[in-house]
Formats: structure tokens, sequence, C-alpha cells
């Protein structure tokens, strides 16, 4: 058990995911005039249990790339088993679909789409070795998922999803947002054994100004779509003085990403209240 522990310690560290989970749950629920706070609570459980239920996957689907370059990882040095790991994927998908069950029979019908493209995933699509060497498909391929959590989200809210502007606007937030995350989570640059940089972040692959320059894309544009989704220019203002606060620190790479942490979550709590 308490190499379990040591194992979610390293590989899937609480405090960032569940200010992820409830910053991206608490967007979901800004975007509409119906929200339900309560509704926060369970969007954030039933993400959390999901990226955890992903990173276990991860751990099969990159072990040769974990062997490979960070062998001090728990899995690659033994530190957890394939079986406990498949305990723990197993008790994050009860829970992923316990906290859907708790939103109803239209929840549960409306998760399915997220949870098969996650099968997918976990399949690289069924062409892996063609996913890896193409980074720019593979990442795209991988936030559909967000696309489809969207429209979970708001299918939830509303009962029902209908394509109005607002609808649209609403899952572009959701889009932009989570994918923000996903740059900050791998902007700092990684290095095998050899301090060689590997292949596999963003600021390695692209640069680190384009990685920093989409980057900031992203979050002007959840603030965009905040500002038109709901008329106040609240959003726009907060992240143009967020923006320059990161361009006194845009060299430091804990800065951006702390400072992007921060707008995230900023723009959440805001959507819940203007």
């Amino acid at each position: 058990m308490f190499n379990i522990l040591i194992y979610i310690r390293e590989r899937f560290p609480i405090i960032p995911v569940l200010l992820f989970a409830f910053g991206y749950a608490a967007l979901a629920t800004g975007t509409s005039t119906n929200n339900k706070f309560q509704l926060i609570f369970i969007f954030a459980a039933i993400f959390s249990f999901f990226l955890l239920r992903q990173r276990v996957v991860d751990e099969f689907k990159d072990s040769y790339h974990d062997r490979k370059n960070f062998p001090d990882r728990p899995v690659p040095r033994g530190l957890i088993s394939k079986q406990q790991l498949i305990i723990l994927g197993a008790v994050a998908l009860f829970f992923e679909w316990f906290f859907v069950y708790l939103l109803g029979v239209k929840a549960l019908i409306a998760y399915i789409p997220v949870f098969l493209y996650s099968l997918l995933m976990a399949k690289e699509f069924v062409i892996p070795e063609w996913l890896n060497r193409h980074f720019n498909l593979y990442l795209l391929s991988h936030e559909v998922i967000f696309i489809l959590f969207g429209l979970f989200f708001i299918t939830v809210i509303n009962g029902s999803f209908v394509a109005t502007n607002n609808s649209y606007l609403a899952l572009g937030i959701l889009l932009t947002a989570p994918f923000s995350i996903e740059i900050i989570r791998k902007f700092s640059p990684r290095y095998d054994k050899k301090g060689k940089p590997v292949q596999d972040t963003y600021s390695t692959v692209w640069g680190r100004d384009i990685a920093l320059s989409i980057l900031v894309l992203l979050l002007f544009l959840t603030a965009l779509f905040l500002t038109l989704l709901k008329d106040s220019y609240h959003y726009l203002l907060f992240v143009l003085i967020s923006f320059f606060i990161l361009l006194l620190f845009k060299s430091s790479d804990k800065a951006v990403k702390t400072i992007g942490a921060v707008i995230f979550l900023g723009l959440a709590i805001l959507a819940n209240i203007f």
C-alpha cells in the first residue's frame, strides 16, 4: 500500500490534479446561467478519476519510453507492479462511473463517447508507431477528448446540447482552457539519463518561444470566449494584467507554469462570479 502512495505522489500529485479538475469543473458550470455549484464537485471527481485511469493506462502505453529515458520513475525501477497498477486503474474506473451515475441516466449516456474515445487513446488509435512519429497529430488526436468532455458537461448542465452560438462558445472555453494546462504540464524540457533532452515536451519539440506563444494564445482565447459568452470584460482585463506580469518573468519556466495555472484558475473563479 505504501508503494502505491509513493507512486501517486511521484506520478499523480494530488494537489495539482485537484486544482486542474476543480478549475475545469468550475469553468464548465460557469459557462451556464443555470449553473449549480454542487455540480463542480461531481464534475471534478469524474475528471480526477478519469485522469488517474489515464495515468495508469499511460504506464503500460509508455513503458518502453520510460525504461529507455526515465529509468528512475516508479514503474521502471520496480516500485509498483503491473497487477497493482491494474487494481488502481480499476478503482479509478469504478469511481469515475459512480460519479457519472450520480448525475442520472442522461449523464450515463452522454459519457459513453468520452469513455469510448479514451479507450481509443489507450490503444493509440491502433497506429502507435505512426502517431509517435508525428508529434503534433499525436497531440491533436488526444486533445479531442476535451471536446467530448465539454459536450458532456454542457449536456448535463443544460439537459441537452443545443447548437447555438453560446453552446459553441462554451465548448471553445472547455477546449482551450484544459489545452493550456496540457501545455503547462509539459512545458519544461525533460532529460534522459544521459542528460539529453527528450522529445516529449512542447518547449523541446516546438521551441520555447513557440510553446509560450501558443500557451498565451490559448489563455487569451479562453478569456475572449468568456467575454463573448458572459458579456463582461472582467476576463480580458484579468488576462491582460496577468500577461503583463508573465512578460516580466517569461524567462523562468517555473514562473510561466505558475502564472499560467493562476490565469486558468482565475478565469474559472471569475466565470462563477460574473
